[in-house]
């Protein structure tokens, strides 16, 4: 039935002229709708139904709607579908998951499920797949199932309970136990609709890309059977053509379950996929059709992964090499594209190919000159995954001969997989220093640090040979170079001042000439290179004493430079000249760097996360194929340590250590979990100082740490007075108001009052604004006290704040005028509905005589104001430590003061951030260990979850901190990391 008043209702929109015209139209049609909700207590359906259509059309086109939610539940009872789906619209559109309102309408949902309406059915398994939880999951599970499963269930039923089933087991993984459901499950596997068969593999897929496949075996022969009724006995019906293709979305989920089991042992189950996946290879020709085209084409590729996945069980190899060569040499850009990332997958899955795969390297080289960039992308990481000893020097030459003509968007991932391939491979390693020289001068600009760090660490691990041809190069290439690039000098300057002595000795490279040819350089370099050359010049002063007084001189002048690093750097040489027995000690040559990871391979590592190739399947007994391409080891280099394997091999240097396995005793456990980054770790070990890739003994010229904000002292009392004698009269001592911090960082008011609850937040000319605040578990109150400086009035006072979904604010009414030194009051009840990173915004508004202003400041609100103490024991600690394996941030930075007193670490996690300081957790007693948890709406500190740790580990030594911090948000993290950074860091 058509609904005349909604008709004319949208039709009266759709004629406004302007913008102002809408809004009076719908504010007219919002009265008149509330007005109707609240006077006409018998409302018939057909209006209510009428109201809510009105309400998600305001809605829909951006206006905010505050009520009509309990009508629009009232219709989801209703036994009219026309009602009821209207109801189950507003739902949809309106509510999200962890909505309060959704607590009503669970039992109008089970009852729909229950009842013999199969359309209302449909209307509640929509509704749950739109916005149901973990809540929905705990309660309408079993019903769900009972729908999937029963033989009763009509076939479009089953569909959508298949798909609803997947939604409920993303959110509640326990609910669907193997044991209990895999058989009834897999029973429908055998079903003949199409539909149903594509829904169920769908949620079975679901399920082993979540957990694995472990207990969902018989999945495997079933879908080979499938596959065979579909590709071979071609029994289906003609409903499900797709371009003369039986049912291409199932045959692609089918051959993807396939991948998840090893091969089949059994010969009959093993033939049929063979045939199967030889039906398929042979019979896939490129069309015109570009529909058709795709769908061959999606089937063939995912046939081709599952041939990739058996392996040498199947003689289908050689034929799907083939067809790959010929797949990259098309004109179809998209073919192309698979073709290549298929040959690199096979290249990593299958190294017996390898030699194969060579045959068609000339098309692959030739494929990086494409014009897109993807295809460029794909054709990279082929040549890269196909590099072996025996053609490293070929391969790495024409990726040289490319970068000339690359473009900018590749250059710094193909810089870094040419210096991967050129160290890895390396048979003689003065021609891998050649090559990342020859790096330098073709895209100096997109040699990453850690490749220039990387190669001063071979050439400080390797013989006298290699150091004296380093010299002898950088000091060809330096010289050759009219304006050499800043990384050039870099290496050269390093070099030269470790083992410059090897060549003084030949003519033109004497101690006089490099300090003269440096110092040419010195004047044009900015200022981290000049910082670097410093060191330089001192290491060759040390070696030679003719330079002495010019390196003197040269010191002297840097001492009274603008930047910090350089002059902290030149009056600590000046005074280590004084010290002899110290400074024989600190420049003596560089030790050898401790053997572990390549940073270099770390560094593409990371890059490579973002665009790793995904496969939803994993090989059973093998490694994940969702694993980058890029290398044969998962990619395991984010905020999370990889799991521990072998020791890495002598080539690749300078890495964190692995993790701890999860079968380690809790003392080795704490050992491995804080051991890495040179002196940092509890154990003994030969003294290192030198080995962070970051700082190489700070003589690497580096940025500087960064410079954290100063510490406010905290305050005492109330604010009731804070405003009090405005003006002339100095702020109260119990609230003082720091300067300003530097422009783009926070403020110190600001870092300061994330650790205590009153203060001052902001001052100016015009205004002060005051802040007190109190919390208790996951509530809190905070009060902002605005007082007006001037002697005018601030009129058109008004704030607004940034929504979170994470912190629910209430805020009270603020006075739109502050009167000539009086101050108005604005209360704000929080409640932390979960973990979140940045806090809030306030944005305040108002004039003063000279015009209207506005001021954007944080508020004091990071998550960690509602942190509770949580106090466990050594194993507990490393159990909820290792549960959040995955999700740490890390920082190394230096220390305020060498030594880190366990009351300033009391004062900043205990007292500022309410952590629990836990005691002989931590096997060095230098260390510190807290953990916490977060407060939030129904949650308990029972709850892994809701754990926020954190471990400081000291090297006072060196006057450095790494800060490893972990909960179950890594935005949280974040921000957490840089509070701590910037209370416990060097200012």
């Amino acid at each position: 039935m058509a609904m005349r008043g909604l008709t004319v209702f949208i039709s009266d929109l759709r004629n406004c002229a302007t913008k102002e015209q809408e809004e009076k139209r719908v504010e007219k049609e919002m009265a008149h709708i509330r007005s109707k909700f609240t006077s006409d207590t018998h409302m018939n359906g057909y209006n209510r139904k009428k109201y809510v259509w009105k309400i998600l059309y305001m809605y829909m086109l951006g206006y905010e709607v505050d009520f009509g939610h309990m009508e629009a539940v009232n219709l989801i009872s209703s036994p009219k579908y026309s009602e009821k789906s209207v109801g189950y619209a507003w739902c949809a559109l309106m509510l999200r998951e962890g909505d309060e309102l959704l607590r009503l309408i669970i039992n109008s949902i089970r009852s729909d499920l229950i009842g013999r309406n199969d359309n209302a059915v449909c209307l509640a398994l929509h509704s749950i797949c739109n916005v149901g939880g973990k809540e929905f999951s705990e309660s309408l599970s079993s019903e769900v199932l009972k729908l999937l499963t029963e033989n009763t269930t009509k076939t479009f039923v089953r569909k959508k309970a298949a798909l609803t089933t997947l939604r409920l087991y993303r959110k509640a993984p326990d609910m669907l136990p193997a044991s209990e459901w895999a058989e009834k499950i897999l029973l429908l596997l055998e079903e003949k609709n199409i539909g149903v068969l594509t829904s169920i593999s769908s949620l079975i897929l679901g399920i082993m890309n979540a957990t694995g496949p472990e207990g969902w075996e018989a999945s495997a022969a079933k879908a080979a059977r499938t596959l065979t009724r579909l590709v071979l006995n071609k029994d289906y019906s003609n409903d499900y053509l797709y371009y003369g293709i039986p049912t291409p979305w199932l045959q692609i989920k089918l051959l993807r379950m396939l991948q998840f089991f090893p091969p089949p042992d059994e010969h009959a189950l093993k033939m049929r996929v063979s045939e199967v996946l030889q039906r398929i290879i042979s019979g896939t020709d490129v069309t015109k059709n570009v529909n058709k085209n795709n769908a061959t084409h999606a089937i063939l590729f995912e046939a081709i992964n599952l041939v990739i996945h058996l392996g040498n069980t199947t003689d289908l190899l050689p034929q799907a090499i083939s067809l790959l060569g010929r797949f990259i040499s098309i004109r179809e850009a998209n073919i192309r594209y698979l073709g290549l990332e298929t040959m690199a997958r096979l290249s990593q899955a299958q190294p017996d190919t390898m030699e194969s795969l060579k045959k068609h390297q000339s098309t692959i080289i030739f494929s990086l000159k494409d014009a897109d960039i993807s295809i460029r992308r794909r054709a990279l990481d082929l040549v890269y995954s196909m590099c072996d000893t025996s053609s490293v020097k070929d391969t790495v030459q024409e990726l040289l001969n490319f970068l000339d003509t690359s473009d900018s968007a590749m250059r710094e991932e193909l810089v870094l997989k040419i210096a991967i391939l050129a160290e890895r491979f390396a048979t003689d390693n003065q021609w891998y220093v050649d090559v990342v020289l020859s790096l330098i001068k073709g895209a100096g600009d997109f040699v990453s640090d850690e490749i220039w760090y990387r190669v001063v660490q071979i050439i400080t691990n390797q013989g006298d040979d290699l150091q004296k041809y380093a010299a002898k190069t950088v000091w060809t290439a330096l010289s050759a170079e009219v304006v050499p690039h800043r990384t050039l000098v870099k290496v050269a300057g390093y070099v030269l001042g470790e083992f410059g002595y090897t060549i003084a000795d030949e003519p033109g490279s004497g101690a006089q000439e490099q300090l003269a040819l440096l110092q040419k350089l010195y004047t044009q370099a900015d200022v981290q290179v000049r910082a670097l050359l410093l060191n330089t010049y001192v290491k060759l002063a040390h070696t030679f004493a003719e330079i002495a007084p010019q390196v003197k001189e040269i010191l002297e002048a840097a001492s009274t430079a603008m930047d910090q690093e350089m002059q902290q750097r030149s009056v600590e040489y000046i005074a280590l000249s004084q010290f002899e027995s110290l400074k024989e000690k600190v420049l003596e040559v560089m030790p050898h760097f401790t053997e572990r990871e390549s940073i270099v391979q770390k560094a593409l590592q990371k890059g490579n996360l973002e665009n790793a190739v995904n496969m939803p399947a994993a090989s059973a007994g093998t490694r994940s194929a969702a694993a980058s391409v890029d290398d044969s080891d998962p990619p395991s280099y984010s905020a999370a340590r990889a799991p521990a394997r072998a020791p890495a091999p002598a080539e690749d240097l300078l890495g964190m250590d692995d993790g701890p396995s999860a079968s380690a005793p809790v003392d080795s456990l704490a050992n491995d979990l804080l051991e890495g980054l040179g002196g940092l770790g509890s154990s003994p070990s030969p003294p290192q100082p030198t080995s962070s890739a970051d700082d190489l003994l700070g003589l690497m010229g580096g940025p500087p740490a960064p410079t954290p904000t100063p510490t406010l002292p905290s305050g005492g009392g109330g604010l009731d007075d804070l405003l009090g004698g405005i003006g002339d009269a100095p702020a109260p001592p119990s609230a003082p108001a720091p300067a300003p911090a530097p422009t783009g960082g926070p403020t110190p008011q600001f870092t300061a009052l994330c650790l205590r609850n009153d203060g001052v937040l902001h001052e100016d000319a015009n205004l002060q604004i005051g802040i007190k605040m109190e919390f208790q578990g996951h509530q809190g109150r905070l009060a902002l006290y605005f007082g007006n400086k001037t002697t005018a009035p601030l009129v058109s006072v008004a704030t607004q704040y940034s929504p979170s979904p994470a912190l629910n604010v209430v805020t009270s009414p603020l006075p739109a005028m502050v009167n000539p030194r009086a101050q108005a009051q604005q209360m704000l009840n929080l409640e932390c509905l979960g973990p979140y990173g940045e806090p809030i915004q306030l944005a305040l508004r108002f004039s003063t005589a000279s015009g209207p202003q506005q001021l954007m400041l944080p508020l004091p609100l990071p998550a960690t104001k509602f942190l509770q103490p949580l106090t466990v024991d050594g194993p507990e600690f490393f159990r909820r430590w290792k549960g959040l394996e995955g999700k740490e941030k890390q920082e190394v930075f230096k220390l305020a003061t060498n030594l880190l007193d366990a009351a300033r670490v009391q004062a900043t996690l205990g007292n500022g951030m309410r952590f629990a300081l836990l005691t002989g957790v931590d096997p060095n007693p230098a260390n510190y260990v807290a953990s916490a948890w977060l407060a939030t709406k129904g949650c308990s500190p029972q709850a892994d979850a809701a754990s926020v740790l954190a471990r400081v580990e000291v090297n006072s030594a060196a006057g450095m901190c790494r800060l490893s911090v972990r909960s179950s948000d890594p935005a949280f993290n974040q921000t957490l990391s840089k509070l701590l950074h910037s209370q416990l860091g060097s200012s």
